[in-house]
């Protein structure tokens, strides 16, 4: 369709990026007082929320701390299962099929 994939991606990244280096010290304080071991057991799922206009500018709507994972349809389990397939091999877990 003649869009730039590649510049979008780039774009949510970036936007993403600024979002976390924005909260970083709130992230931070919720680590230190709940997680005794933060370097060797915490970890968090943050679900963006992020529009995209005409021009195919990404807009952050909202971030969800643990966002649901319940699912609605065939296509909201695959890809809600495949997140939580990713996020265990970013932790150091492997998924078997």
């Amino acid at each position: 369709m003649g869009h730039n994939d590649s510049l979008l991606w780039c774009k949510i990244e970036d936007l993403i990026i600024k979002t976390i280096l924005s909260g970083e010290h709130v992230i931070n304080n919720a680590t230190d007082m709940f997680c005794p071991f933060p370097r060797t057991n915490c970890f968090e799922l943050f679900g963006f929320d992020v529009l995209i206009d005409s021009k195919l500018e990404p807009w952050l709507l909202e971030v969800n701390l643990t966002p649901a994972l319940g699912c609605d349809s065939p296509l909201d389990q695959k890809i809600k299962s495949n997140v939580v397939a990713d996020l265990f091999s970013m932790i150091g877990i492997m998924t078997h099929d």
